[in-house]
Parts: structure tokens; C-alpha cells; sequence
């Protein structure tokens, strides 16, 4: 589904290759805003949305499965993007 997956030289960015060709770029702060992990959820539910903060790097990213685990710099670590979720998000287009 996807043949590489990389941070920009600034870490606000994530550019994304699939096995079509397709190339997509993510920002960090796209990506911390729409996190699904428990953590995550419960601020969206609390607050309507996720805190990001100005200037969000990703400070590691590791491959989980058929997903990746993205750290931020804002310490949160909890966040695993599966693939077809990745393509999900590239989809929309307002990232």
C-alpha cells in the first residue's frame, strides 16, 4: 500500500509514497489534529478538537504493522496511523 514514508528535513512534514505512484505531503500538525488514539479522542470529545501547538515537529517515526507510530514535539507518542487511514487523510485534501 504505501512504498515509502518520510520527514521533511524540518519534521513539519510527512511525504508519503504509494505503491500507485502517488505522491502526498502531511503536515504535523495535520497529522497531530487528527490522531485517533485514545488521547486524542478524549480531548476531541472534551474540547471539540486536538491542541496543536504553533510549530509541531515530528520527532520520530517508527513502522507498527501495517501502520507507523509518529511522535511529536509536543511529547505525545501515542499516535498509529494505519496506512489505509494514511490514504484516508491524503484523500481529503485540506491537510
Amino acid at each position: 500500500m504505501i512504498d515509502n514514508l518520510c520527514a521533511s528535513n524540518d519534521a513539519q512534514h510527512v511525504t508519503l509514497t504509494w505503491e500507485d505512484g502517488e505522491e502526498t505531503v502531511l503536515s504535523a500538525a495535520f497529522l497531530r489534529a487528527e490522531a485517533k488514539d485514545a488521547w486524542s479522542l478524549r480531548e476531541k470529545l472534551d474540547f471539540g478538537e486536538v491542541t496543536v501547538i504553533p510549530g509541531i515537529r515530528i520527532t520520530d517515526m517508527r513502522q507498527i504493522g501495517n501502520g507507523v507510530n509518529v511522535h511529536f514535539s509536543d511529547g505525545h507518542d501515542k499516535a498509529i496511523f494505519p496506512f489505509p487511514y494514511l490514504r484516508e487523510l491524503s484523500d481529503r485534501g485540506d491537510n
